[in-house]
């Protein structure tokens, strides 16, 4: 148990910085980004706009479950159907938060091997699927939606305006009459760069840290069980390393996991013995596959784009982990190290304090979520009795 605990510990200290630094640059990236105008970059299915989606998509902060509405929201804003595959691939498979902690867990060599990784494999998957996938099922493009009191979201036309002669209120039919909604904000230029700033900050340190947080821990203690119960060895079975490299694949299909939180549970691999391309393989194919995004695929672009969608992220990653293999063998990389037995892990300043800072936002973003959750009740209480009947 202490051997588990100086390994979790470790791990934690070592990962707290360096997520901080990835929702800084997430906040900056999102505060200066706009949707529509790279969806208009990203129209047809020529293989520059299919490159374009991938070297954008890649430092977009976004994880596994806000990459799907936003490539939603992409294609009905016009992008092509190849560039958004490339876009629902290199997205959650890396970003600046997930870059940030292999940096710091993993070591230089993955945070510049990852990201490479993730962008060639997404252009072929976007080209691929934009030549082969056949005709798109027929659908009703989704509907844009905005936020309103604390998540509650109005539904948009085509248009980007709402339905009706009048702006419809969240909480009653009047809105005139109805205040529990409303915000100062409309004296706010949207397009100041205090505003962005404030939004993306908003955005980072609200959305993305409660989507991230939960796995985030799960990916910690993950990694710190697998140092302590893998024996050694255990990845010199009969199967080799090509089993690994299946496995890992096997594994991360229908797991959800982002791609922040994959990284110490590569990270515990790779000290329990597992080579570092059967790790890379993980960190691809976790991130990018999951039983909601292809049951959403299939939904929205049809059931063969998912046999192609599959197959090529599975080949990229497998491709890209053999790659990894060859040049660690050839170069003698070092792997990361596991935390120190027999002793405890001293808490420098850096990690302490960047685990304190992150443990104090995340209780207020939760703080946030819960008191906008119960706004949004007492709305809805106050429309069904202020409503007609």
């Amino acid at each position: 148990m202490m051997q588990w605990l100086n390994e979790l510990l470790y791990l934690t200290l070592e990962a707290a910085p360096w997520l901080l630094l990835g929702l800084v640059i997430a906040a900056l990236i999102k505060a200066f980004s706009d949707r529509l105008a790279i969806a208009r970059y990203l129209s047809g299915e020529s293989t520059g706009a299919t490159v374009r989606a991938a070297l954008i998509g890649a430092p977009l902060p976004l994880c596994s479950c806000g990459v799907v509405p936003a490539t939603l929201g992409l294609r009905d804003a016009g992008a092509g159907r190849g560039p958004s595959m490339a876009f629902l691939v290199a997205t959650p498979e890396t970003g600046p938060d997930s870059i940030s902690v292999s940096f710091g867990l993993l070591g230089p060599v993955y945070a510049i091997a990852r990201p490479i990784a993730a962008v060639i494999g997404a252009i072929i998957t976007g080209l691929v699927s934009g030549r082969f996938a056949g005709p798109a099922p027929a659908t009703t493009p989704p509907a844009e939606e905005t936020a309103c009191c604390g998540g509650e979201s109005a539904h948009t036309d085509s248009e980007g305006s709402k339905s009706g002669d009048e702006p419809a209120s969240c909480c009653s039919s009047e809105p005139a009459e109805s205040d529990c909604c409303s915000t100062d904000k409309a004296t706010i230029d949207p397009t100041s760069t205090g505003a962005r700033l404030s939004g993306g900050f908003s955005y980072a340190f609200g959305q993305v840290l409660l989507d991230i947080m939960p796995w985030m821990v799960f990916g910690l203690v993950i990694a710190a069980t697998a140092v302590v119960l893998i024996p050694d060895g255990f990845f010199d079975s009969p199967w080799g390393v090509a089993g690994s490299y299946l496995l890992m694949a096997v594994i991360g299909i229908p797991m959800y996991v982002c791609a922040t939180a994959s990284t110490p549970i590569a990270a515990g691999l790779l000290v329990a013995g597992m080579s570092p391309g059967a790790a890379l393989v993980f960190l691809l194919a976790g991130p990018a596959t999951n039983i909601g995004t292809l049951g959403i695929l299939r939904r929205h672009f049809g059931t063969r784009l998912i046999g192609i969608y599959l197959t090529c992220v599975i080949l990229c990653a497998l491709i890209a982990g053999i790659t990894l293999d060859l040049l660690w063998l050839n170069f003698d990389w070092a792997l990361p190290q596991s935390a120190p037995e027999g002793h405890a892990v001293g808490i420098d300043w850096l990690g302490g304090t960047a685990l304190a800072a992150l443990a104090a936002i995340t209780a207020y973003a939760y703080l946030r979520r819960w008191t906008a959750r119960r706004k949004e009740s007492n709305c809805d209480d106050s429309r069904n009795t202020t409503g007609p009947e």
